[in-house]
């Protein structure tokens, strides 16, 4: 069960964290601090039963009063990103899984604690949205709502709030969804065992896509304990075997394989990935690819300060261009890259639909990657 934790003790329990201090010599987070002692948030820790994880974890947990359903437009006019996607925001700042790549870092800086998420509860409230959302006259047969996709783990606290077991019925509902859009799930969990509570009848409009990567390539960027330097996520065998249980189950799977990390014998570690993925009987309906980028230059110092681990492999501050929304490698390195990691797709499933995450025009059509086949979209 889920038990209430005094913020204090937890506090002085943080393992080995070295969190750091503000300009004004305050530690790092005092804001989070503050939320809990005033009681506008509540702390609470979660069994490893619960999240699926190796050892308990914590939350911050409150109700979300406005903007229940975000929308923003992550593209430019260098950069390709649908503007058809919304957003069900179930959490804020980075969902606890402590990946030191994570944007979400820097969402809110001192005022979220990346090990720490902040969980939203209120769940009558988000379907009042959903349904408003599905109803609205602007809505389109392509347009999709994300459950937490840039703002939380769409699985990793479905056992303790279960938003997607809530948001079935409606999606799968002709009158309340009489466009069929669509639901999108992304999660680094093996918990999809909760979609087993969904009835086969509510299943068809919801998509469940994974972040994966090679084991060894996760191992690089996945969070992992500070204490043990175990990784916080499951092992991706594991993770795949989920993926096959969400697939026998009737949902569709997609995966996204970003970021795309090249570290020595890189392409030997996705190929043998990729034939894992095959063997084990997963048909991914789309492979969406990203290689490492940042959205600015300051997310590794919030890292730092909020005492995760440092990257065992990322590019060097001088290596990064920016280009189009973000800091990318070169631009020929990034096709570079994509070409070898289709071309292995490609020889295991000859048929794969491939497509580019918040990637340039340029790089996209010199590779013939200009469609939608987005993992975000229909």
């Amino acid at each position: 069960m889920i038990e209430l934790a005094n913020a204090s003790q937890k506090r002085a329990e943080v393992n080995v964290r070295q969190i750091g201090r503000t300009a004004e010599g305050r530690t790092i987070d005092w804001y989070t601090i503050e939320q809990v002692q005033i009681g506008a948030w509540r702390e609470e820790e979660i069994t490893q039963d619960i999240s699926g994880l190796s050892r308990p974890i914590t939350v911050y947990r409150s109700s979300r009063k406005t903007n229940l359903i975000v929308y923003d437009w992550h593209g430019d006019k260098e950069t390709f990103c649908p503007p058809m996607w919304w957003d069900l925001a179930i959490g804020s700042g980075a969902c606890g899984l402590g990946c030191r790549a994570c944007f979400l870092m820097l969402t809110h800086r001192i005022k979220r604690d990346p090990s720490r998420h902040l969980l939203y509860d209120n769940l009558d409230d988000f379907l009042h949205a959903s349904e408003k959302w599905l109803l609205h006259p602007s809505r389109r047969r392509q347009h999709t709502l994300g459950v937490g996709i840039d703002r939380s783990d769409s699985l990793l606290y479905e056992g303790v709030v279960p938003h997607v077991r809530n948001l079935a019925p409606l999606f799968s509902d002709s009158i309340r969804n009489p466009n069929g859009n669509k639901l999108i799930l992304l999660t680094k969990t093996a918990n999809t065992h909760f979609l087993a509570d969904i009835l086969p009848a509510h299943r068809a409009k919801i998509v469940a896509s994974f972040s994966l990567n090679p084991e060894s390539i996760a191992d690089l960027w996945e969070g992992k304990w500070p204490d043990t330097g175990e990784r916080i996520t499951p092992p991706i065998s594991q993770r795949l075997e989920a993926v096959k249980y969400a697939q026998d189950l009737g949902f569709e799977a997609r995966v996204r394989v970003d970021p795309i990390l090249t570290p020595e014998n890189w392409e030997e570690q996705y190929a043998s990935f990729i034939a894992d993925v095959k063997n084990i009987g997963i048909n991914f309906r789309y492979w969406t690819l990203g290689t490492y980028r940042e959205k600015n230059a300051q997310l590794d110092a919030w890292r730092e300060r909020w005492g995760l681990p440092a990257m065992e492999w990322q590019p060097s501050e001088n290596e990064l261009v920016k280009d189009g929304t973000h800091r990318h490698l070169p631009e020929e390195r990034r096709i570079s890259i994509y070409r070898k990691v289709s071309a292995l797709i490609r020889r295991e499933f000859p048929k794969a639909r491939i497509s580019l995450c918040k990637e340039t025009h340029t790089v996209r059509k010199a590779l013939a990657l200009c469609n939608a086949d987005c993992n975000c979209l229909i």
